[in-house]
């Protein structure tokens, strides 16, 4: 079979979805599901929305679970 036409085997599990893509080292706001907020720049996340934000105090790691939403500070 020509290499050329061969399919790529792609890792879906550990590559991060599109939409969560443009938060990545981007200032947030984030929304808990218990009306509380938090504000950071987003250094890691995962397709379950698990996050590590830094933050003034420093890093904190925030399960995907608690958040309501994400939004981008301009």
């Amino acid at each position: 079979m020509n290499k050329k036409f061969r399919k790529q085997k792609v890792d879906y599990e550990n590559e991060l979805a599109k939409q969560f893509r443009i938060f990545k080292n981007k200032n947030v706001q984030i929304a808990f599901k218990n009306n509380t907020y938090d504000e950071g720049k987003i250094i890691a996340l995962d397709n379950y929305l698990n996050t590590v934000l830094e933050t003034d105090q420093g890093l904190r790691v925030i399960k995907g679970g608690k958040i309501l939403f994400i939004s981008i500070n301009e």
